[in-house]
């Protein structure tokens, strides 16, 4: 699968619905975006703890309400006079089309758990299509101890010499069904990931070659900025 990093942002902002839109037009397979909780329980799609690099304001994503962050408009490239703003979840979750999957990057803690699993369920999103994805081990074990049929995976920033059987031990302690990392180099790291009977995906790949590397070794998805590039290239 290749999957859209955060839509096609090359000409519209990060994690906005333009950009989400778009991917399909590259033939993406899916999206993964990033989410945190609002003040007020709301869970919005955006990448960092505060708006000051998407928006021209700057407010703390916890510490602001959903109406709050609705009335910034995301800045990039001069978009900003098409008043783009900052999606919910459940504003994504409605734009997907049938059979096409969205990785969801928690940016926060286990406290968004329920609600997300809320959002979810009352989607039309079938839980075949979600993949919850997070660096924070206690989100993932949390979300599978309560919703053990959405997929998990968790992230892992690659270090040369990491310790895979910790690893592997990890995935197994928090019901995890796969290892999402940025690996480029470590053929081992992929080869006793699967054959340890977990999932293996790749983030930011944008190198075809790179890439192609990686999916003769056994990667289940490709996350990219270039997803048209990439699928191009791979056909």
């Amino acid at each position: 699968m290749i999957i859209a990093h955060r839509g096609v942002s090359f000409d519209l902002p990060e994690n906005s619905l333009p950009a989400f839109n778009i991917s399909w037009n590259h033939a993406a397979d899916g999206i993964e975006g990033d989410f945190h909780l609002t003040k007020d329980g709301a869970i919005v799609c955006i990448h960092d703890e505060d708006t000051r690099r998407v928006c021209k304001q700057n407010l703390i994503v916890r510490d602001s309400t959903l109406k709050e962050l609705k009335a910034l408009d995301l800045d990039y490239k001069g978009t900003e006079y098409l008043q783009i703003k900052i999606p919910t979840l459940a504003e994504v979750l409605e734009i997907l089309p049938d059979g096409k999957k969205i990785f969801i990057e928690v940016k926060c803690g286990s406290e968004i758990v329920k609600p997300l699993l809320g959002e979810l369920s009352r989607s039309k999103l079938n839980s075949n299509d979600a993949v919850i994805i997070s660096f924070d081990e206690e989100v993932i074990k949390e979300f599978k101890l309560i919703a053990p049929n959405y997929r998990s995976l968790l992230l892992y920033s690659y270090e040369a010499g990491c310790n895979i059987n910790n690893l592997i031990d990890v995935m197994r302690n928090i019901k995890a069904d796969g290892l999402s990392t940025d690996n480029e180099l470590s053929k081992t790291l992929v080869e006793q990931t699967i054959n340890a009977g977990f999932e293996y995906h790749s983030w930011t790949i944008d190198s075809i070659h790179v890439a192609q590397k990686l999916i003769n070794w056994g990667s289940s998805s490709i996350t990219t900025n270039k997803p048209g590039h990439l699928i191009q290239q791979l056909s």
